[in-house]
């Protein structure tokens, strides 16, 4: 009886197993390259290396200057009076310097951490765009799951939803050449005489 009730339990499961498997469908995008095709973010519209630069020059670069300035003065007033100063007193001066040349030497990575949170900002309402497309598109193809190109190593191009996505966005891609045919030649300008 007990090896009658085990062999249940055992199929019992092995369906339920069968069944949720049946109900995943697993889809995978590449969602950096989905946002960086976005019109809004083309090249001649927005400068990547440019978002957050106002910023820094507004807010930070000020205070670096300040930083700047109060290292020059006190490493010229620790030159000048070091006769004059007692171990002590020049302890404290040299200990000041050297905060203030740690700041002014740590300030290329602080300003480098600014500029990308600046561009994960400017970028999160383009990211979020491309996942209402995602949900939509997974939803219509009845994908339960989408994950990142990234996570997979192996994959069926036919999971791929890259490009349902990006015509989910309503982008249109550059026209790519069919196998066999040779791309338009370019103009050629008539030499020179």
């Amino acid at each position: 009886m007990k090896k009658f009730l085990f062999v249940i339990v055992v199929a019992a499961a092995t369906l339920f197993a069968g069944n949720v498997n049946a109900q995943t469908k697993i889809g995978y995008i590449r969602i950096d390259d989905i946002v960086g095709l976005l019109p809004e973010l083309a090249p001649e519209k927005v400068n990547m290396d440019t978002v957050g630069a106002q910023y820094v020059r507004d807010s930070v670069l000020p205070e670096v200057e300040y930083k700047r300035e109060e290292y020059n003065k006190k490493l010229m007033e620790y030159s000048d009076s070091t006769k004059k100063l007692s171990a002590q007193v020049k302890e404290l001066m040299l200990k000041d310097i050297n905060e203030l040349q740690q700041y002014l030497n740590s300030v290329d990575g602080g300003i480098q951490q600014i500029l990308q949170a600046k561009q994960q900002e400017f970028l999160r309402p383009f990211y979020a765009k491309a996942r209402k497309a995602i949900e939509a598109v997974a939803k219509k193809k009845g994908y339960t799951h989408v994950m990142n190109t990234e996570t997979f190593l192996v994959a069926p191009e036919t999971d791929d939803l890259s490009l349902a996505v990006i015509a989910e966005l309503g982008i249109k891609l550059p026209e790519q050449p069919k196998p066999g045919t040779k791309p338009a030649a370019a103009p050629t300008k008539p030499a020179a005489k």
